[in-house]
């Protein structure tokens, strides 16, 4: 709780969590415990969320998963005709 607040007021936020509110990835699963969890993140600022995506990628050779954030780095700078 003590962490949300602060990402909050330096106006972070879980990048994922921001694009899928209710999916049910996760990015480790411990065999010993038989437990699955998100262990990773991915923290972006609140006013770049248009230029981000993001997924978990499932991985079968391992206990972690592969995190994919894509930026689209392209600037609009208008509708310029010549």
């Amino acid at each position: 709780m003590v962490l949300s607040c602060i990402l909050d007021q330096i106006d972070l936020t879980d990048i994922y969590r921001t694009f899928h509110p209710i999916a049910t990835k996760y990015s480790f699963f411990s065999l010993a415990h038989g437990t699955f969890s998100r262990i990773d993140y991915i923290l972006g600022h609140k006013t770049s969320l248009n230029r981000l995506k993001m997924k978990i990628i499932s991985s079968i050779f391992s206990g972690h998963s592969g995190i994919k954030l894509e930026i689209n780095s392209k600037r609009n700078f208008g509708n310029n005709t010549n």
